[in-house]
């Protein structure tokens, strides 16, 4: 048992201090009533506790041992609402707004997909304060991204005082950075703190307009709505997860907006349990970035703290003397350079982002496959080699790129290079995003399918050697099993039932061509 926070006692209610050793939110008076109370607390006693650290702040560490794919929270947001900078989308049901003569709601005058969404729960509450607006300054006037939107998240959470306090409470108990926001004169915070005390004349503190725009910034995680548009969310709990750039908690929204957090891989106690806040497929200057620019914070992971990125050399350029060897970013007072370690040949960073920029522009505009061949695919993976490590950002986006436009190609030469393509990309997701996560799943789900058409084609077409194909064949379905046993964590709202049944079709193919091999083996035998 550990103490210091004062709470009730969960049997007795009264005034306690000690607190459960697992999870150190359940409260007693002592011993004795701890005991007690253990059989049907034991049941509810999440796998994690909240603990709070001059470094890392409040964060979420594991309270016992855990396995992979356990489940560490499932909850639903206390807040949603329009991205930041999104094209026009309707306030009463976050649909999107098509055409130029767009209805608006009568009373506040923004855009709305019909005007039966004027009185609808979601807009009813913030109507009357976005109808303050008198002269319409904020409302967008037509099609195309805005930032106006950005007023509206933060009107939502003042929103809860009133309409669910206990929210409201967890808003304010989230980090904001505000004060650094101001310091920084970041201007869109600057604009919508602006807007809500001088336009609309909001009776709250100034701090208070700070601090929730500030959360809102924050802790707003991009989602999908029930209508398929892109949508931010604000979640009690999961806001408590640290970060990591090579994770070890995985999160899974569904179409209701709940979303769900689970172990990847096994996790020890007191280990702290870390989602990644940009995104693990950024490099690690976009990573530096977001993290400072949106979170204010350098991230000092175990990724992070490797220039080769955990072996992966992600973010690697080839050093341009040494054919074998790649450049590695050294910081100093807070200035980048790519160095060799054996010649010491140096680039600047703003050279390593303008060829990186250069390549994904040529990517992006199909300037280096020019075409759906083979040969050229081949050559223009092996362009990007030349530059950059094979594990790359560089190469995993032209990897994707290629796949893409060879995804038609089934003869024996594309499917085989695809194949090559896809172990190389599950190699590296395997360290970037270990364990049980989608991408890995979707990834072995693509693998086996290219690897098991290969099989039937070589089987009808050619002369195989039967052990190797037979070989082949159950790889493939271990291949599959993995995907399909990571695919079904995925919540019952999303696509993850689609994906599992997918899976198993395939699987059950793959399994029904093995037992026609191992019978044709046996009569040739």
């Amino acid at each position: 048992m550990g103490g210091g926070d004062i709470g009730t006692c969960g049997v007795c209610h009264t005034v306690a201090s000690l607190t459960c050793g697992g999870c150190g939110s359940m409260h007693y008076c002592g011993k004795e009533h701890q005991r007690q109370h253990w059989p049907k607390h034991r049941v509810e006693c999440p796998p994690y506790k909240v603990v709070s650290t001059p470094e890392a702040g409040k964060h979420m560490v594991a309270s016992r041992k855990l396995t992979a794919g356990q489940m560490l929270v499932y909850e639903s947001p206390v807040v949603v609402a329009p991205l930041s900078i999104c094209p026009l989308l309707c306030l009463g049901c976050h649909g999107s707004i098509t055409g130029d003569d767009f209805p608006r709601c009568p009373k506040c005058w923004w855009p709305l997909c019909s005007l039966a969404c004027a009185s609808s729960r979601l807009h009813k509450g913030e109507c009357a304060i976005l109808a303050l607006d008198t002269k319409h300054i904020a409302p967008p006037t037509e099609q195309g991204e805005t930032p106006r939107y950005d007023v509206i998240a933060p009107i939502r959470c003042l929103l809860l005082q009133s309409t669910n306090p206990s929210g409201w409470q967890t808003i304010l108990d989230m980090a904001h950075h505000s004060e650094q926001r101001q310091l920084n004169k970041e201007e869109q915070h600057l604009i919508t703190v602006r807007y809500l005390s001088d336009v609309l004349k909001l009776d709250y503190d100034l701090d208070i307009l700070n601090q929730a725009r500030g959360a809102v910034a924050t802790n707003g995680m991009e989602i999908r709505s029930d209508k398929n548009t892109r949508v931010r969310a604000m979640y009690p709990l999961i806001r408590l997860f640290n970060n990591s750039c090579a994770p070890n908690v995985h999160l899974s929204v569904a179409y209701n907006g709940m979303i769900q957090a689970r172990t990847t891989v096994p996790v020890s106690v007191g280990e702290p349990l870390c989602i990644c806040y940009t995104g693990a497929l950024m490099p690690i200057w976009e990573r530096n970035e977001t993290l400072t620019l949106s979170y204010h914070f350098s991230c000092n992971c175990p990724r992070c703290g490797d220039p080769t990125e955990l072996g992966t050399h992600f973010s690697s350029p080839r050093c341009p003397d040494c054919v074998q060897s790649y450049l590695l970013p050294c910081t100093w007072l807070g200035e980048t350079v790519w160095r060799c370690k054996l010649c010491k040949q140096e680039e600047s960073n703003a050279q390593v982002l303008e060829n990186v920029k250069i390549w994904l522009q040529r990517i992006e505009m199909d300037d280096i496959f020019s075409g759906c061949s083979l040969k050229r695919s081949k050559a223009a993976l092996q362009e990007v080699e030349d530059d950059f490590h094979p594990q790359h950002y560089v190469w995993m986006r032209a990897a994707h790129s290629a796949l893409y436009r060879m995804s038609d190609n089934n003869t024996e030469q594309g499917l085989n290079m695809r194949i090559k393509i896809w172990k190389r990309l599950v190699a590296l997701y395997t360290v970037l995003e270990p364990g049980l996560t989608k991408r890995r799943g979707m990834s072995l789900l693509e693998t086996g399918i290219i690897m098991l058409r290969a099989a039937q084609l070589e089987h009808r077409e050619g002369e195989p050697f039967m052990p190797e194909l037979l070989e082949r064949v159950r790889t493939v379905v271990k291949y599959l099993d993995e995907a399909s046993q990571i695919l079904s964590m995925e919540p019952t709202e999303s696509k993850g039932p689609a994906m599992v049944q997918k899976t198993e079709e395939v699987k059950a193919e793959a399994e029904q061509f093995l037992q026609r091999l191992d019978s044709e083996t046996v009569r040739a035998e």
